[in-house]
Formats: C-alpha cells, structure tokens, sequence
C-alpha cells in the first residue's frame, strides 16, 4: 500500500537547490485544493439554482433551458469526483500492480473517448505524433495521469492540442509533450511567439484537473514539467520505467499478477547477495507477499557454495559486487538448464534495462524502483527461463 502523500515534496518551498522549470510550481496545501474545490463547484452550481429559480418564476420549462441546467449539474458532478480522486491519492488508497503498457495505444484510447464525449460541445480537436513506447506502470493509474492530462489541456484550449510522444535514446525514457494555446490566435505575432524558456507558470492554470494531475504523477512516478508563455503552454511528461527495446519478449500478461504469473513465482527460490541491512530489506518489502523461498548471502563465495549444493530460479545481486568471481558464476549458472535467471541492482535511479555479464543476460534495475517493479521484472525473468 502507497504512503500517504506528502504535500511537502510534492511542491517544495525551497525553490534553490534546483531551479528548473520543473521545479518553479506555487506551493499548494490541502487548504488550497478544498479552495479549488470549492471555486470551482461553486460556479456551475450558482449558475444551476438561477436557472431553477427562474424556472419557477415563469413557470416554463424549455428543452434548451433543461439542457443547460444538466450541463451545469453535470460540470459541479465532474468537480467532486476529481476531488474524490484527489482525496483518495493523498490518502494513500492506491496499491499498484505494474504492467508493460503500450503508451501511444493508451493515450489515443484517452484522447479518443475524449473526443466522443466533446463532440457534441464543439471540441477543438487535436494533432498526434506518437512513436512507439512502452513503460512499466499501474494500468489504471496511468490511465488517470493521462485522462488529467488530456482534460486539463482540453479546458484551457483555444485551439487543436498538438501531442507528441518520442523514446529518447539515452537514458531510454519516453516523453510525452503536449502543446497548449490557451490564448485566442489572433493576437499580435509578436506576442504569439514569447513562449517562455524560463519556466514561466501562470496561476490561472492551476485548475483541479491539474492538481489531479500532480498527484496521480507523483503517484505513478512519472516526471511533470509546465512552461507557460502569455500564448501557449508546454506541458511535459517523462516516464523513467520505459521498457528497453532489449526487453521485447514479455507481454503485459506476463507482468498482469494474474494466474499464470502467480504460478511462475510461487514456490520459486530466490537467491539475494547482499551485505547491505537496507539493500535486503527493501528486496524483502518488493517481494512480500509473494510465496518465494529467499536466502540472503554477503559474499559472492557464499553465494558461490549455496549454488554447488542446488542452484536457485533467480540470483539478485548488487551491482557492488560486480567482479570476476561473480561474472564465472553467472555464466555457469546461465548456461545451465534450466538457466538462473539474474537480476543486478543498481544503486540508484528508475531506470530498467538489460545488460550481460560474461555472456550471461542480465536484467538491471534501479534501486529507486525496486518497490514497484521488482516483483513484475522476476515474473518476467523466470518465464523467459522457463
């Protein structure tokens, strides 16, 4: 289960140590969203109760009028449900399940059932220029990131959205971009173009949809940036668990925790060389509730003798430990039938990868993700061994 989250580090009042643009965001606390809350239910429901009232004094009651009066119901409904979704964000009442999800595929579902909900209102449309990407990430919680990113810029848009998803090489990470005019386009020409480079943020824009938006980000690790100009903001996601093009092979299924999954892992031995207190402990937090059979070494020639007297399904190492003695005993154990799988930590980042020692094949992860993609990455490396 996800801790609560912390208001603090979602928007840091030291704005000194890293002055990005990333970083140049208004300090928001729980009193700011209720606020926003509140500013924004507030409106439509106004709007609604003057349409009763005069409803009443003529005593009429006309399609258009009835339309109008459901729109509004409709919009103070849509304000408490992002609040709830907020709510529940902030209260830690999300428990994740990672899968290898097809980014592009995903966003064009949001933008198109998007599109047949706005239809009807006159949507400004949008472009799309989307590469193939895949990510490791909760399915339901990255589609929440992408619906508030799609509605916020569907709110503020004076024009077609333009979106842009690219793999950059290295680190591979896939990052999306939406552009936004929130400006009418017949402004002068000169205005048009001041587009800010300095991390401009305009508060006008902090609407709830992206107050959502920071919070199911956060959440799902993804990496959120806004550059505001007068005309035109660019919204920037990043997503540091984008699978490796060397990790083709595995589908989400291997990854849901469904029934094939659980049969893969349970039962399996699990061999973790670590010396480190923390390193095991958040090996053990990663795999808890999962039925593995886990040992802990200290040292490679412990790890060496565990493997004479019965190899184990998976070996997870620190990258530490590195050395020649450990690259001999991943190649014998790789070539064996069936092969170990082997799983290399490295000591800091998000990033998944896959790499060899000797000639063994070896699947790399960061640290910083070991929480959530730990157990989805050891589904997948005794099924590609199986």
């Amino acid at each position: 289960m996800e801790p609560g989250v912390n208001l603090a580090e979602l928007y840091p009042t030291d704005m000194s140590a890293n002055p990005t643009a990333a970083d140049v965001l208004p300090v928001h606390t729980l009193s700011d969203v209720v606020a926003r809350i509140g500013a924004e239910v507030a409106g439509p429901l106004t709007a609604a109760l003057d349409r009763v009232q005069a409803m009443s004094s003529s005593g009429r009651i006309d399609r258009l009028g009835l339309q109008a009066l459901r729109a509004e119901i409709d919009e103070a409904r849509r304000v408490g449900m992002r609040g709830q979704q907020i709510a529940r964000l902030a209260g830690g009442l999300v428990q994740q399940t990672p899968e290898r999800l097809n980014l592009a595929n995903l966003l064009r579902e949001v933008l198109s059932d998007q599109a047949a909900l706005t239809t009807a209102v006159g949507a400004v449309g949008n472009r799309q220029v989307l590469a193939p990407a895949e990510v490791m990430a909760d399915p339901s919680l990255l589609s929440t990131v992408l619906r508030a990113a799609a509605d916020w810029s569907l709110e503020h848009a004076c024009a077609p959205i333009e979106w842009r998803l690219e793999v950059q090489p290295w680190p591979v990470q896939a990052k999306l971009s939406c552009q936004v005019a929130h400006q009418p386009a017949d402004l002068p020409a000169e205005v048009d173009n001041l587009v800010s480079n300095g991390g401009q943020h305009l508060a006008s824009l902090d609407t709830l949809d992206w107050l959502l938006l920071r919070f199911s980000a956060h959440m799902a690790g993804v990496q959120l940036q806004r550059d505001d100009g007068p005309v035109r903001s660019t919204l920037t996601l990043r997503f540091p668990n984008t699978v490796n093009e060397t990790l083709e092979g595995a589908s989400a299924f291997d990854l849901a925790g469904g029934q094939r999954s659980a049969h893969l892992v349970a039962g399996s031995q699990v061999l973790v060389l670590a010396a480190k207190r923390d390193a095991r402990q958040h090996v053990r937090d990663a795999m808890q509730g999962h039925e593995l059979f886990i040992d802990y070494v200290p040292s490679v020639a412990a790890a060496r003798d565990y493997c004479d007297e019965g190899a184990p399904h998976v070996l997870i190492f620190e990258s530490a430990f590195t050395n020649e003695s450990l690259r001999l005993l991943c190649q014998q154990l790789h070539r064996q039938a069936p092969a170990v799988a082997l799983i290399e930590i490295m000591p800091a980042g998000r990033a998944i990868e896959q790499g060899t020692l000797g000639d063994a094949p070896v699947t790399r992860v960061g640290a910083e993700a070991l929480r959530h993609q730990l157990a989805p990455l050891l589904v997948m490396a005794i099924a590609q061994q199986s």
